[in-house]
């Protein structure tokens, strides 16, 4: 039971976890300043918090401009005596090429800790990690982090039902690819009140926790913004749900409120 917990509620701080001299691109349906919180619930208890924010200065590094993105997910008190999550991303975006150049994961989930940097090397489609080089079979890789801004980044509102996205994204020593079909349109209602959606279904491996393929759905705001506002996650053993607690620094109005 433990390990289908661990498995699940990681699974949600990964997905989160599926003035400045510059600006991210006005493209983009995010900006600096944005800070985004979340409550986890397995079944009806609440075990976890996750926050998603995005660094107001801007970082050189190797002579590119970033934006800083840090995702972090923790147990609450009252939890940590049964499964301690304390676990810390970080992804740097060109914001040029809206690519990750640096990525840094710093893990504790229980007995478990792992510290992994890692450079990104697009042109010649490299992974520089403290634990070893890895190649991808193509260019325009994500990390785990920079796939959510990056699935935010995509024309989700002119896209409909069935419409699907391919994202490829690094994790552990591993690149993987997963296929994310848009599952059409709901309204959900939150702790901070009725919203328009855009419900989003990424492909999971079918194994001993997940019992299906789309045994993940996210559902995002259908405006402008494309703020992640639910994701949940079947297990063979009940599910969990993160749900939007706080919403602060938005680049657009939040037009997908309905009250």
């Amino acid at each position: 039971m433990k390990k289908i917990i661990k498995i699940g509620i990681c699974t949600i701080i990964i997905v989160f976890v599926w003035a400045f001299t510059t600006k991210p691109p006005e493209s983009e349906p995010y900006t600096a300043g944005e800070r985004l919180e979340y409550r986890v619930h397995y079944g009806m208890v609440d075990a976890a918090k996750i926050t998603m924010r995005i660094d107001t200065s801007i970082k050189t590094i190797n002579g590119q401009n970033t934006i800083r993105i840090i995702g972090e997910g923790r147990t609450l008190s009252g939890y940590d005596w049964f499964f301690k999550v304390r676990d810390h991303y970080e992804t740097f975006i060109d914001t040029h090429t809206n690519l990750p150049v640096k990525y840094i994961r710093n893990v504790e989930e229980g007995t478990y800790k792992d510290v992994e940097h890692a450079t990104f090397d697009h042109k010649n489609n490299k992974i520089y990690s403290s634990k070893g080089i890895y190649k991808s079979d193509g260019p325009s890789f994500q990390d785990v982090l920079s796939a959510i801004y990056y699935l935010r980044g995509q024309n989700l509102k002119q896209m409909k039902k069935g419409d699907k996205i391919k994202v490829k994204f690094y994790l552990d020593k591993t690149i993987y690819e997963s296929e994310v079909t848009i599952g059409g349109r709901e309204v959900i209602k939150t702790a901070l009140g009725k919203f328009n959606t855009i419900i989003l279904k990424p492909n999971v491996v079918v194994d001993r926790v997940f019992p299906n393929k789309d045994a993940l759905t996210i559902w995002a705001t259908d405006d402008a913004n494309l703020i992640p506002l639910r994701i949940k996650t079947e297990l063979m053993v009940g599910s969990i749900k993160a749900d939007i607690t706080k919403i602060t620094g938005n680049k657009n109005p939040l037009s997908s409120k309905i009250n």
